[in-house]
């Protein structure tokens, strides 16, 4: 198995925006090797929001074949010279290779 995650660091109140976005209907959903997607939000009293994206893939070579499928290559084409949300303060990926499970 293997693990997309991104965290994505919003100002207060805005996690909702960022949920929504990830929780509707994704080309993402139909490709060959996807398992699951998550949505989390980091539980905060007050002040800035954290919610981490997790997608679970078959394998890595599944995610590199969605990274350069032309979907996903449409989906980012059709923001290019759009500026982020102002209430974005931070994001970042990574992915993870799973070792062990129990």
């Amino acid at each position: 198995m293997f693990y997309q995650m991104k965290r994505i660091i919003v100002q207060e109140g805005f996690s909702g925006q960022v949920v929504e976005r990830f929780s509707g209907d994704t080309p993402l959903a139909k490709q060959p090797g996807f398992v699951d997607l998550k949505v989390l939000v980091k539980k905060v009293r007050r002040g800035d929001e954290e919610v981490m994206i997790l997608v679970q893939w078959q394998s890595e070579e599944d995610w590199k074949n969605w990274e350069k499928s032309p979907e996903h290559i449409a989906g980012h084409k059709a923001n290019i010279g759009k500026p982020k949300p102002e209430y974005i303060i931070e994001s970042s990926q990574n992915v993870y290779e799973v070792k062990a499970t129990k």
